[in-house]
């Protein structure tokens, strides 16, 4: 913020008619002084408030083979990558994601069971892997937060996501909820604290992830995080397609996204914060004009599920292989301007 010394045009004019206006002898009244100049004063710099980040957690007791183990490492180094604070293995809402785990499984009409887990419940409006009835087998609670008091865990927050390996594990996985706008915004929810995961033997590799805090993390005030971070490598090319859809104009049916969309880029600042964009371009090496993209916050989305610290840029284009981009972001945290410019290359 600039502060700008303004003298009118009627104040130098005055001035100068003072000035002039001479006596033709006899005492004259004493000629008002001109108005001093005065250097402005350099706004003082925004207070920085500290963040409250577990940057250390313990060791997982998942086998170190497992999807499970393969999993909430990925979520951690995806974290870190953001500038997120790492996620502690919770025995609590291992076992809850277990018991939903269970509940799927069995009642899921794809395996021959009597709920279509790919419908909307008419009473919550979510989908139906995240909602459970006592009227079917295996049944915990309603939502997640219920189920996660069934078995003792008593955080003030529970989050849910569902993932699938496809029978390739946690890391695949893990990228399959990276690679969407909805489920990497869940994934990058500061205040969380606790994890617990449980993976299906079924065809799909079904992950059942359940997220949770006592007392939240939190970012310093001047956190902006990036992903894909700077210099990183093996980045995909276009949007996971996920449920509810971000972009209504395009099909589920995993021929829209794979052609028309890229790998979505995010910008997050410090939760409870709003960030504006003035510009955000993604640019291929060596090309001078950016790509043709949509940007998305919480201004446009139009399942109203994005928080008011996060933007989106997703290119109207799959991104090349083995290709350098750069990112350019230019934008405004709670009215203080803030810029970025980092690269990033696919795989």
């Amino acid at each position: 913020m600039k502060t700008n010394l303004k003298i009118s045009a009627a104040m130098v004019a005055f001035a100068a008619l003072i000035s002039a206006c001479g006596g033709g002898g006899g005492t004259s009244a004493p000629l008002t002084p001109p108005p001093v100049a005065t250097t402005p004063e350099t706004p003082a710099a925004p207070v920085v408030t500290p963040g409250d980040l577990q940057t250390t957690v313990p060791a997982l007791t998942y086998g170190a083979a497992s999807s499970e183990y393969e999993f909430v490492t990925a979520l951690n180094e995806f974290r870190a990558k953001v500038g997120l604070g790492l996620l502690a293995q919770s025995d609590l809402l291992d076992k809850s994601a277990t018991n939903h785990l269970s509940y799927v499984l069995k009642n899921d009409a794809v395996n021959g069971g009597p709920v279509n887990m790919r419908a909307n419940d008419p009473a919550t409006g979510r989908s139906m892997f995240h909602i459970e009835s006592a009227t079917y087998p295996l049944f915990t609670g309603v939502q997640e937060a219920d189920r996660a008091r069934f078995v003792g865990y008593t955080g003030t927050y529970i989050g849910e996501e569902l993932a699938f390996g496809g029978g390739k594990g946690g890391r695949v996985a893990l990228e399959s909820l990276a690679a969407t706008i909805y489920h990497r915004a869940g994934l990058m929810f500061q205040g969380l604290r606790d994890v617990g995961v449980a993976v299906g033997p079924d065809a799909s590799q079904t992950f059942v992830l359940e997220f949770g805090y006592m007392t939240p993390q939190t970012n310093a005030s001047d956190f902006l995080g990036v992903y894909p971070a700077d210099n990183q490598t093996a980045v995909g090319l276009h949007t996971y397609v996920e449920v509810p859809n971000p972009f209504p104009e395009l099909s589920l049916s995993n021929a829209d996204f794979p052609t028309k969309t890229g790998y979505p880029v995010s910008v997050i600042s410090k939760e409870g914060t709003r960030l504006e964009v003035v510009s955000f371009t993604i640019t291929e090496a060596g090309a001078s004009v950016p790509l043709s993209a949509r940007v998305m916050t919480w201004d446009n989305d139009p399942n109203r599920y994005l928080a008011s610290n996060i933007a989106f840029l997703i290119a109207n284009e799959p991104l090349k292989s083995s290709t350098t981009y750069t990112v350019v972001f230019s934008g405004r945290i709670n009215n203080s301007l803030v810029n970025k410019t980092w690269v990033f290359t696919t795989k």
